[in-house]
């Protein structure tokens, strides 16, 4: 075989990936239409020819319901995610949306307007941690960075493309065209396999083997690899009592001790607490407040003879340029130095336009300039979208321990859901209670305090596989890994262990 055919073969692997990422990111792009939707429909609702009138409470809760409803599609993907696989989950997680698009379309009430958006809300609770677990699973570790950077960069292009067509359709209108992206990405995860490290965990590892080779090319780092996978599932596997028949009673006692001892592990708690603060970060930074409240906040800090449409579709190409800058920042800096330089700017960019805005209305400035509030908003901007939004959901596909995945993903994915409903809700109560830049203080100060936390408790994932980064949690040290290595290359016969002896 000559070179050229060796390199064409090497890329059919990657080409894979990409369109198992893809099928995810088009996914993703539809809830980002979602987040990006009530800056749209709100707006319209208060035109005076608009058949449908909300009142100010009913607007905010247009915003933010979906937010509390991804914390009920989080409590059904946990389960769901070990028990009928990946796949599946990633099929079902497309139907609410659908139903809410179509619902939206039809509404004729605030409170159908509500319940679409309920429905919808489900669905980005269902792929929450489904979707940074696929990609994670299913890449290569070299590239799962910037695969993982495209969650957050579809997130944008969702809110970008809704932003834009809803200045020029109606909000109805709108939303028939962003049920096509989620009918086209139904299609394409009709088409993408089972992720290799669910099969490996329910003991079938002739057909992982098969979908990782598939997706990964063969090699003797990936047969490493894989071969780690299965050794450590197959440990896992012996000291369960799984395949036993036991009475419900037997099974429950057996799941409540399991929590229990679970929650006890710092290969489980360690990747919660930092999710926790990951995820409580990302939303008190404000990159679905200013999506849900764009033309308002624009109108707010800028003031009122702003342009407030034309700014945020430009605020949404300044996002969209910054995460796709993110993929390539991803591969070449640490998951830590993207982080904590972009979220002290955030903070930064909190207090100076919190700072411009009461200055502003006290009759402080020297000169009023509309350019000194776009920089600050365009910085923030900046901070939001090369490392904040990106950071989270790539460790949240990376951080957790395959048999506890399912569990770990959807308990980590709470605060996202949680934090989504508050940070939304609380925005314009804050507003009314406190005025924009004492709201813009609190928030930049949770920023601070979650920043300071991950300092001493977020390790560094970047280009480490999925079991070292396991293993590490674990506090698992390279002499106990190569000490559990097999003797002699092969996963079915006999391996060492400190102590013990285990027969395969």
């Amino acid at each position: 075989m000559d070179e050229r055919s060796v390199k064409q073969k090497g890329y059919v692997p990657f080409l894979r990936q990409c369109f198992l990422t893809a099928s995810v990111a088009v996914n993703i792009i539809g809830h980002g239409c979602v987040i990006g939707y009530s800056a749209i429909l709100i707006p319209s609702l208060r035109k005076a020819d608009s058949n449908i009138k909300a009142t100010t409470s009913e607007e905010s809760w247009i915003a933010s319901i979906a937010g509390f409803a991804l914390i009920l599609g989080n409590l059904i993907i946990t389960p769901l995610m070990d028990i009928i696989g990946r796949k599946k989950c990633h099929l079902l997680s497309t139907v609410p949306i659908l139903i809410g698009w179509f619902l939206l379309i039809l509404a004729e009430s605030i409170q159908a307007i509500i319940f679409a958006r309920f429905l919808q809300g489900i669905s980005m609770g269902l792929l929450g941690p489904l979707g940074s677990i696929i990609i994670s699973e299913m890449t290569d570790p070299k590239n799962r960075g910037a695969f993982l950077t495209c969650v957050s960069l579809s997130l944008t292009i969702g809110v970008l493309m809704t932003h834009t067509i809803g200045t020029f359709l109606s909000w109805q209108q709108t939303a028939l065209v962003c049920s096509f992206v989620t009918f086209i990405s139904l299609n394409m995860i009709i088409f993408a396999p089972e992720s290799p490290s669910w099969l490996i965990a329910k003991g079938r590892y002739k057909e992982s083997k098969d979908v990782f080779f598939w997706l990964r090319g063969e090699g003797p780092e990936q047969e490493d690899e894989l071969e780690h996978m299965i050794t450590a599932q197959k440990l896992i596997r012996k000291s369960s009592v799984a395949g036993q028949k036991l009475s419900v009673r037997a099974k429950t006692g057996r799941f409540f001790r399991y929590l229990g001892q679970t929650f006890k592990k710092p290969e489980f708690y360690k990747p919660i607490a930092i999710m926790f603060h990951l995820y409580v970060l990302f939303q008190f930074a404000g990159i679905n407040v200013i999506s849900s409240y764009a033309m308002d906040i624009i109108k707010q800090v800028v003031g009122p003879d702003a342009n407030a449409a034309l700014l945020m579709v430009l605020l949404d190409v300044e996002r969209l340029i910054c995460n796709i800058l993110a993929v390539f920042l991803m591969k070449k800096f640490n998951r830590r130095t993207l982080l904590f330089f972009t979220g002290s700017i955030c903070v930064l960019a909190y207090y100076g336009k919190g700072t411009y805005v009461l200055a502003k209305q006290n009759n402080w400035l020297p000169f009023d300039s509309q350019f000194i509030p776009i920089f600050l908003i365009a910085i923030y901007m900046f901070s939001l979208t090369v490392g904040i939004s990106s950071i989270p959901f790539a460790i949240s596909g990376e951080i957790f321990p395959l048999e506890y995945r399912g569990l770990g993903g959807g308990i980590g994915t709470l605060p996202l859901s949680l934090n989504f409903f508050i940070a939304i809700k609380c925005f314009p109560v804050l507003i009314a209670a406190i005025t924009l830049p004492f709201t813009y203080f609190v928030y930049g100060s949770v920023v601070c305090y979650c920043l300071i936390v991950l300092w001493f408790i977020l390790p560094e994932t970047k280009d480490k596989t999925l079991q070292e980064i396991e293993d590490k949690l674990r506090g698992q040290t390279g002499e106990d890994r190569r000490s559990s290595e097999p003797l002699n290359g092969k996963v079915n016969l006999m391996r060492r262990f400190s102590s013990q002896i285990i027969i395969h």
